[in-house]
C-alpha cells in the first residue's frame, strides 16, 4: 500500500525524488524517520502537490482504519508475516 508509483503529470517535472518520498510515506506518517529525513520529506511535500495529495490520502486511510479498529490487535503471527512481506518488498528490485 505504501509503495505507490507517483502520479504522472506536469506537477512532477523536476521532482526526481517523488518516488523515494512516496516509497517512505508510511514511515513519515508513523514518525519512524530521522529528524533529517522528516525535514527532507516535509520540504518535498510543501513543494509537490501530487505527493502532498498522496500523503493526505494515506493519512486519511490510516485514520479510518484506526477509528474502525481501535481495540483490535493483530495476532503476533500475522504481524510477523506482514513485517516479513514488507521487508521482502523493500528488497525486491521489481517493486
Amino acid at each position: 500500500m505504501g509503495q505507490r508509483e507517483p502520479a504522472t503529470g506536469d506537477e512532477h517535472v523536476g521532482h526526481s525524488d517523488c518516488s523515494e518520498v512516496l516509497h517512505h510515506i508510511y514511515e513519515y506518517l508513523d514518525g519512524e524517520m530521522s529528524p533529517e529525513d522528516v525535514k527532507r520529506v516535509a520540504k518535498h511535500l510543501a513543494e509537490c502537490r501530487p505527493c502532498l495529495a498522496e500523503h493526505d490520502l494515506d493519512a486519511a486511510v490510516k485514520q479510518v482504519v484506526k477509528r474502525s479498529c481501535p481495540e483490535q490487535v493483530a495476532p503476533e503471527v500475522v504481524r510477523m508475516q506482514v513485517v516479513q512481506r514488507i521487508t521482502t518488498m523493500r528488497f525486491d528490485p521489481d517493486c
